[in-house]
C-alpha cells in the first residue's frame, strides 16, 4: 500500500473517532441544581449613590450527588466584572435609565442558574428640555425645605408642580402621601399620590386644596395647563395632533397617572398617559385629569376617597 492510501486511512480513522466523540459530548446531559436562588431586590427607581446589599443562597446539588468534591459557587456580575463571592455590595452608578446586575449558582457538571435584578436610575437630571433649566423655584416649604415653582392664574397663586410633602412613621412607613412606585428615588421627581384624606391636609401652612370651581376657572384646554419635557430622554406626553400643548396657564402638568390601593399596598398607572389632579366639591372629592390623547380636561365626580390616589396642585 502507498504512503499516501496509509496516511488518508490514518487522517479518514481520526476524522471517524473525532465524529463519535463529539457526538457523545452532545448528548451529555448536566444535572440540575435544586432551590430557589434568593438575592434580594432593588428598588423600582434608585437614585445615583444608593447602596444595596446582596446575599445569595437558596442553591443545592441534587440529592443523588455522590461527588463531595463539589460545591455551589455564586457569582455576581457587576458593571462586566464578575466576582465570585456570596454577599456583594453594590453602589448604583451616576448613569441614568436601567441599571442591572446579574447573580448566578453554578457547580461542575450542573446547569447553570442565574437571575438578573434591575432598578431604574433617576435624579434631577432625567427631567430635559423643560423650559426651567435657568429659572429658579420661588416658594419653599418650610416644612422639609422643598422648593416649587408658582404661577399666577385664575386670580390665585398655583403650584407649579406636583406636591412633594410626605410623612412617616418610626419605622419610615410613609403615613401621609406615597412617592411613585413607593420608591424614595421618586418623591420629589414625580411629587406624591394622595388619598382624599391626605389631600385635605397635604398642603403647606397658607396653602389650600383648589376647590372645583376654582379649578375650572382655568378653561376646559388641556393644553393650556400640559408641560413638554422629558424624562430620561422619553417624551413624557407623546405627541397628539388634537391636543396642543402651550401651558399657556403655566401649571406645567406632566402624566405620572394615578394609583389605586388595596389594603395600603398602592398599585401605580398610566405614567406617560394621564394625571389626575385633587379638586374640593363643597367638601366632597373630585377630581380633574388629562388624557395623553383628549384635548380637553375632564371631570370626575365619583373617585374612592379611601381607595384612589390622585396627585395635588396646593392654591392660595
Amino acid at each position: 500500500m502507498k504512503l499516501y492510501r496509509i496516511l488518508l486511512i490514518v487522517a479518514l480513522g481520526a476524522i471517524a473517532l473525532s465524529s463519535c466523540k463529539k457526538k457523545e459530548d452532545e448528548t451529555t446531559t448536566s444535572k440540575s441544581l435544586t432551590g430557589t436562588l434568593s438575592v434580594g431586590s432593588m428598588d423600582t427607581y434608585s437614585n445615583p449613590g444608593d447602596t444595596y446589599t446582596f446575599n445569595a443562597s437558596g442553591i443545592s446539588l441534587a440529592a443523588d450527588e455522590t461527588d463531595k468534591s463539589l460545591e455551589v459557587v455564586y457569582t455576581f456580575t457587576v458593571d462586566g466584572v464578575v466576582d465570585t463571592t456570596t454577599t456583594k455590595t453594590v453602589v448604583i452608578p451616576d448613569t441614568l435609565g436601567t441599571y442591572s446586575i446579574t447573580v448566578a449558582a453554578k457547580a461542575e457538571g450542573y446547569y447553570t442558574r442565574s437571575v438578573t435584578i434591575s432598578t431604574i436610575v433617576v435624579s434631577e437630571k432625567s427631567f430635559t428640555d423643560t423650559g426651567r433649566e435657568d429659572a429658579t423655584p420661588d416658594f419653599t416649604d418650610p416644612r422639609d425645605n422643598r422648593k416649587y415653582f408658582t404661577v399666577a392664574a385664575g386670580g390665585l397663586t398655583w403650584m407649579a408642580q406636583n406636591l412633594a410633602y410626605f410623612e412617616k412613621d418610626a419605622e419610615g412607613a410613609y403615613t401621609l402621601g406615597r412617592p411613585y412606585s413607593s420608591a424614595k428615588a421618586t418623591e420629589e421627581l414625580f411629587g406624591g399620590y394622595y388619598t382624599w384624606a391626605d389631600a385635605q391636609n397635604a398642603c403647606p401652612s397658607g396653602w389650600r386644596l383648589p376647590t372645583a370651581a376654582e379649578f375650572d376657572a382655568l378653561g376646559t384646554d388641556a393644553g393650556a395647563i400640559m408641560g413638554n419635557a422629558r424624562f430620561n430622554g422619553n417624551l413624557l406626553w407623546e405627541f397628539w395632533p388634537e391636543v396642543k400643548i402651550t401651558n399657556s396657564a403655566g401649571l406645567f402638568a406632566l402624566p405620572f397617572g394615578y394609583a389605586t390601593i388595596v389594603d395600603d399596598d398602592y398599585t401605580f398607572y398610566g405614567f406617560f398617559d394621564y394625571c389626575f389632579f385633587w379638586v374640593d366639591n363643597a367638601g366632597a372629592p373630585m377630581c380633574r385629569s388629562i388624557y395623553v390623547k383628549d384635548p380637553d380636561i375632564k371631570v370626575w365626580g365619583s373617585p374612592s376617597a379611601t381607595d384612589f390616589a390622585a396627585q395635588l396642585r396646593c392654591v392660595k
